[in-house]
């Protein structure tokens, strides 16, 4: 998509996929455009198209029109529910802080065309709750001032958790008010965009997980969503994913309520249990 072109495969793609949704009603939409590398923590931008200059990175200007025409394409073709423009972006704020900056711009520039092409879809980055505490990787002091650029431009608070990649090593030992500070943090909607808790031994890290473990941690996420009137909880992932063989992504490797050959973990009964729930 460079210099803003939408591509014939991207609208093949999005033919495909609006035909997919319609056997679906009901559902929400979340969409997100995720232009970050999980890998390195989110430090740099994925999957660079060769002449860009790393080191320019979201000061790019053809990077620049690519993303905004992509944040109004989506909105425009799939009018979801819920937009994220950025994922775990607060993981820029302290690794690569003028690349930080250069996005803040981005970002709002994407905001407000996205919103004039869909205006009921709620537009968002999302923020990696670990590392707003600072416990996730390097250690740091908290970083909430990193919400504050957004703040105008946000119509939601969303969340990405995983405690056991921080200081945790059991779920009995996240604190009480973990999740109702987020209500002091924005007094509007909030929804947990990401969730994830290992149900096996992760190679590096202190906690040992369990899938006794993993099913106190979703308990404790569900109820205290509920609790604090969060409007919803996306788990990463049903089935222990294939991505997460191996490298970086392993530590997500036993992530899955679901194990591999699709028998289930303890957890996915009391995810079951809250799926089916009537919606209020």
């Amino acid at each position: 998509m460079a210099g803003g072109q939408i591509s014939q495969g991207t609208e093949d793609t999005t033919l495909t996929e609006l035909k997919l949704l319609k056997q679906y009603s009901g559902l929400e939409l979340f969409y997100a455009i995720d232009p970050t590398d999980g890998v390195v923590q989110r430090s740099r931008i994925a999957n660079l198209p060769a002449g860009v200059d790393p080191q320019v990175g979201f000061e790019d200007q053809s990077l620049r029109n690519a993303f905004v025409a992509y944040a109004a394409y989506v909105a425009k073709n799939y009018s979801p529910d819920y937009l994220a423009l950025g994922v775990e972006i607060n993981m820029l704020y302290a690794r690569a802080p003028k690349q930080f900056e250069a996005f803040v711009s981005l970002y709002r520039e994407a905001y407000t065309v996205a919103k004039a092409a869909s205006p009921k879809t709620k537009v968002f980055p999302t923020f990696q709750l670990e590392d707003l505490e600072g416990k996730f990787g390097d250690v740091h002091p908290p970083q909430w001032e990193v919400l504050d650029p957004f703040r105008g431009h946000m119509d939601a608070l969303a969340i990405s958790t995983y405690p056991y990649l921080g200081d945790h090593r059991s779920a009995a030992e996240i604190r009480p008010d973990y999740y109702s500070q987020l209500k002091a943090r924005w007094d509007g909607e909030i929804l947990i965009s990401e969730a994830g808790y290992a149900s096996q031994p992760v190679e590096g890290e202190a906690n040992v997980g369990t899938e006794e473990d993993q099913l106190a941690f979703l308990q404790r996420l569900l109820g205290d969503a509920e609790a604090n009137g969060f409007s919803a909880v996306v788990w990463l992932a049903a089935l222990d994913p294939a991505f997460a063989a191996e490298g970086a992504a392993a530590v997500f490797k036993d992530v899955g309520l679901r194990k591999s050959d699709g028998s289930n973990k303890l957890a996915w009964g009391t995810w079951e249990e809250w799926a089916r729930r009537p919606l209020k």
